[in-house]
């Protein structure tokens, strides 16, 4: 095994820390990755011209991508591949709807930042790579790439930050899907936004969709999966099913997404989701918030001594965000029939206390709760679509507990936060509030 820090075009295919395996067919820059399916193989250096790095929009790493841990990827022999240059213009294609090729999957949205987003679309056939966006419907800028691909990832920058703009995605051929819309995070400055947090999506279709479309009325910034999207991660026809039914949320609202023990720390995954860092643990910030992910699923240390841990433990140190949110999948304090993860309990949550975290977001039991244990608030939240859980443990920490399908709604204007569960039917769970700490 080899460390790779110099460009890369390659198709990966390996195992990395912790036992789990990650993506193949990507593009590797500086430690990061950002998989485009490329049609050709192998890794080597100088690949992409240092004038790629410079266009607005790229097709490469964005600053939010950026890893802080070394990739590991296999050794061997390199295949060294054509470079891609993106055209970026501002003149509008002429596109029709007629073009043979057709959408798989997508488009979706992933790792927003405030001057960035990632536009993802999967196509049946290998075709050219083509956004038109702008401020309004008659975009005005155009990115294209000439190497033809199945999974397309284009990530346009040079954005404003908390500003909406429209876009569609196609080939040289034409369009493929209709106009849609995405915003960019909010900076620092903008201290009034909302978002949405759900968990165990798995199973139940028709209970998922009626979730999703809860979502949808009450139009978050983003949202935040808290893992088992799936009930096996390793079927792709259960991705397809969760794509179909995320659609229409998932084009316009950016996911950041956290393992759950049914993702089984697959690949698939990988394949699927552009995050930050190392995908299984990053941060990121959002207006005067910072959000952190975690991998507790079953298939990665967190334990004191751990890289996951020393990580955790710099992140939360060097934020000054006055809120600060958690989110993984299991839960360390929990009603529901796993219960409360006592290891889990034990090594995190003396961290969460000593810097401050206001809430914790987990899943894995399928009910909502919300527990507040010395200062910090843990809310459980598997109710996207699985078959609902009775109480069955106990918890001396709950303030609230319901068995329902729902979704978590968290609004924040300034120093104060609303948070609420709402269910398909607009009913509301739960309603609370908060103050930013001192």
């Amino acid at each position: 095994m080899a460390l790779k820090s110099q460009y890369c075009l390659a198709e990966l295919s390996y195992s990395s820390y912790d036992g789990g395996e990650m993506r193949g067919n990507g593009v590797c820059i500086a430690g990061s990755l950002i998989a485009l399916a490329l049609l050709a193989t192998g890794c080597g250096s100088s690949l992409i011209p240092s004038s790629m790095e410079q266009a607005t929009p790229t097709l490469v790493a964005s600053p939010l991508l950026q890893s802080t841990t070394p990739l590991v990827v296999p050794t061997g022999t390199p295949l060294v591949v054509p470079t891609v240059e993106p055209r970026v213009t501002d003149t509008p294609i002429a596109f029709s709807l007629a073009s043979t090729v057709s959408l798989r999957r997508g488009p979706y949205l992933q790792s927003v930042a405030q001057n960035s987003v990632l536009i993802v679309w999967e196509t049946d056939e290998a075709a050219h790579s083509v956004v038109e966006y702008g401020l309004t419907e008659e975009y005005g800028k155009v990115v294209s790439a000439a190497i033809p691909a199945t999974r397309h990832v284009v990530s346009l920058t040079g954005l404003g930050p908390y500003t909406t703009y429209h876009y569609r995605v196609g080939t040289s051929e034409g369009a493929l899907s209709e106009d849609n819309t995405f915003k960019t995070a909010a900076g620092p400055r903008q201290t009034t936004f909302g978002f949405a947090v759900l968990g165990d999506t798995r199973t139940n279709h028709h209970n998922h969709r009626l979730v999703v479309e809860s979502i949808i009325a009450t139009r978050p910034d983003f949202y935040l999966h808290l893992g088992d999207m799936v009930g096996d991660g390793s079927s792709l026809a259960e991705w397809e099913a969760f794509f179909r039914i995320e659609e229409e949320l998932l084009s316009h609202v950016p996911i950041f997404s956290s393992l759950g023990n049914h993702e089984f720390n697959h690949r698939n995954y990988f394949d699927l989701f552009y995050l930050p860092n190392n995908e299984r643990w990053y941060s990121f910030d959002y207006g005067h918030a910072h959000f952190t992910c975690l991998q507790i699923d079953g298939f990665s240390s967190y334990r004191q001594g751990s890289e996951q841990y020393f990580w955790l433990e710099e992140d939360l140190a060097s934020t000054e965000q006055p809120w600060k949110f958690v989110f993984f999948h299991m839960p360390p304090y929990s009603s529901g029939p796993h219960g409360g993860d006592l290891q889990v309990r034990a090594a995190l949550h003396p961290l969460f206390v000593r810097h401050g975290v206001d809430i914790v977001f987990n899943a894995h039991d399928h009910d909502y709760e919300r527990s507040l244990v010395d200062g910090v608030t843990y809310v459980v939240t598997g109710g996207g679509g699985a078959e609902l859980y009775g109480k069955r443990s106990e918890n001396d920490e709950s303030v609230y507990y319901e068995s329902t399908l729902h979704f978590v709604s968290i609004s924040i204007a300034g120093d104060t936060l609303t948070g609420r569960g709402i269910v398909p039917d607009g009913t509301e769970v739960d309603p609370f509030n908060m103050n930013v700490r001192p």
